[in-house]
């Protein structure tokens, strides 16, 4: 009876456990613009959500909003996913990025120079915190820059400083003062 009963008390758990999940909207407002879902992917412990303006793909865009949750199956702390994505960042060659902790909540950003595989620039800007029942929640602002006639002639060390200042600076500004409006549902 008792082995019984444990079993059906660790059903119960691992099925509220399971059920809670990211309250995703169909739509989000970001700079004034209204982005739509076009993408998701659940893998179980990390989900992903895309959002592109509209006559946008998945693979030909300019500008993307990405809601992230990932279920912190590991019991990740703030500090510890700063470390785990400088080192990721610095592996994988990642030259411009910077992490910081701010009243329990993430913010980030990234400058990835043009490559063979992505002709733009690309800045991903991001806020995200742990949701109870929920997990890890990242909002994060993608914006590709394409490599112009003006960006051509600087060398990517200016670039790079003038994407901080004009750009970079200012969305992170916005993203620290916004409402954190996403949530968990049961």
């Amino acid at each position: 009876m008792k082995k019984t009963l444990v079993i059906l008390t660790a059903l119960f758990l691992t099925a509220c456990v399971s059920n809670s999940q990211l309250d995703v909207p169909q739509s989000i407002q970001h700079n004034d613009k209204t982005y739509q879902l076009a993408t998701q992917q659940d893998l179980g412990s990390v989900a992903r959500y895309v959002y592109l303006l509209p006559g946008e793909t998945p693979k030909e865009w300019q500008s993307a909003v990405e809601i992230l949750l990932d279920r912190n199956f590991q019991n990740r702390t703030l500090q510890e996913r700063i470390d785990l994505r400088k080192r990721v960042y610095t592996n994988t060659g990642v030259k411009n990025f910077q992490l910081y902790r701010q009243d329990e909540t993430l913010y980030a950003y990234v400058i990835y120079e043009p490559s063979e595989q992505n002709k733009d620039w690309q800045i991903d800007m991001a806020k995200g915190k742990e949701l109870p029942f929920c997990g890890f929640v990242q909002y994060q602002y993608s914006l590709k820059i394409p490599k112009n006639y003006k960006l051509g002639n600087m060398n990517s060390k200016r670039v790079v400083n003038h994407l901080k200042k004009y750009l970079v600076e200012k969305e992170m500004k916005q993203l620290s003062k916004a409402d954190w409006l996403l949530g968990c549902k049961a």
